[in-house]
């Protein structure tokens, strides 16, 4: 099987210079490790799936949004550098 762990965590506007995370209940709860935890927490309970980041306007030139592709980069560099399960990163494209 395979997750989407977290989706849409980007904010669409902002710094592009930093990951630029929502700042939405779970990361005013939890704080700013919180897809570290919900990375670690889902390899937890399934450690054989895929785990993935999911978000829109984060490929390379999109129009609408285009730092959020550097946000997305900063992002994931971030956790993998840091050793969280993360496997794989999902373009909406609706």
């Amino acid at each position: 099987y395979d997750w989407d762990v977290a989706n849409e965590s980007i904010e669409d506007r902002g710094d592009w210079t930093t990951e630029n995370l929502r700042t939405r209940s779970w990361y005013r709860t939890v704080g700013p490790d919180v897809l570290n935890y919900a990375f670690k927490w889902a390899h937890e309970a399934d450690p054989d799936s895929q785990l993935y980041y999911n978000d829109y306007n984060i490929e390379q030139g999109a129009v609408a949004n285009t730092g959020k592709h550097a946000a997305s980069l900063l992002l994931l560099k971030r956790l993998i550098k840091e050793g969280v399960p993360i496997h794989g990163l999902g373009f909406q494209s609706h």
